[in-house]
């Protein structure tokens, strides 16, 4: 597995979870620590029958459970989100999946999903989660690749959608109170300083298009989208394949 950006450490939460704690801790080269009291900075929490992140150093926040992303909310086609990926796509690379909350979207929507992340720990928790998913069709359809997007998207089978989600710092500072899961993927790997050339390595290998979620009041990626899907908060740009 990649080294991480952040270092972290692994702590069994309960008694019937040490073993596997330690188990953890060894499989991804962590840290073990014994004892709540010397907990800090980032905590990869290991429950009885789940995981969960928190920032010791930040004592008001509580913990993440990345598998809380895979709870299931109504979706349509006819929603912004559906409208932006297209009426026929049934493939879906996403590209910056982060804690999977769009991938698990995109799975309840009926697409075979690819997820693409380049941090070790996310890339754990992420398989961790799909593991729990109980409908075995499902789980069956998406599939989880610990890589850098560029170098591997030219190698994933040809997608009709390659979904792009790019943390940027100047979006973090405007934000009034990031959600939980954005403060700790930023203290995890930082923004993103490459996302140009992977919507250009994107826009060559699509199928039909790429969608680039951003804040709605944020700029495009220094290209002009030929079409946009606007929301409340969110708007989801969207750039038409060089290969259709």
């Amino acid at each position: 597995m990649r080294s991480i950006e952040k270092q972290f450490s692994v702590f069994a939460v309960s008694r019937n979870a040490v073993d596997r704690a330690a188990k953890i801790a060894h499989d991804l080269g962590a840290k073990l620590e014994t004892s709540e009291s010397g907990l800090a900075g980032l905590v990869l929490e290991v429950w009885e029958a789940r995981l969960a992140l928190r920032d010791y150093d930040r004592p008001r926040t509580r913990s993440f459970f990345v598998d809380s992303q895979i709870q299931r909310r109504v979706v349509s086609s006819r929603d912004l989100l559906g409208r932006a990926l297209g009426q026929h796509s049934t493939t879906v690379i996403d590209a910056t999946a982060g804690f999977g909350s769009d991938s698990f979207d995109f799975l309840r929507r009926g697409k075979r999903v690819f997820v693409v992340e380049r941090i070790s720990l996310i890339v754990f928790l992420l398989k961790d989660a799909i593991a729990k998913i109980e409908d075995s069709g499902e789980r069956e359809r998406i599939s989880v690749f610990e890589a850098v997007a560029q170098d591997i998207i030219p190698n994933l089978p040809s997608c009709d959608v390659i979904f792009l989600d790019p943390m940027f710092e100047d979006v973090e500072k405007r934000s009034a109170k990031p959600r939980k899961a954005q403060q700790l993927l930023r203290l995890i790997a930082g923004p993103s300083s490459d996302s140009n050339s992977l919507l250009e390595v994107a826009r060559q290998h699509a199928k039909q298009r790429v969608v680039v979620k951003r804040p709605r009041l944020s700029s495009s990626l220094g290209v002009e989208p030929d079409h946009c899907f606007t929301g409340k908060s969110i708007r989801y740009d969207v750039y038409f394949s060089r290969t259709s």
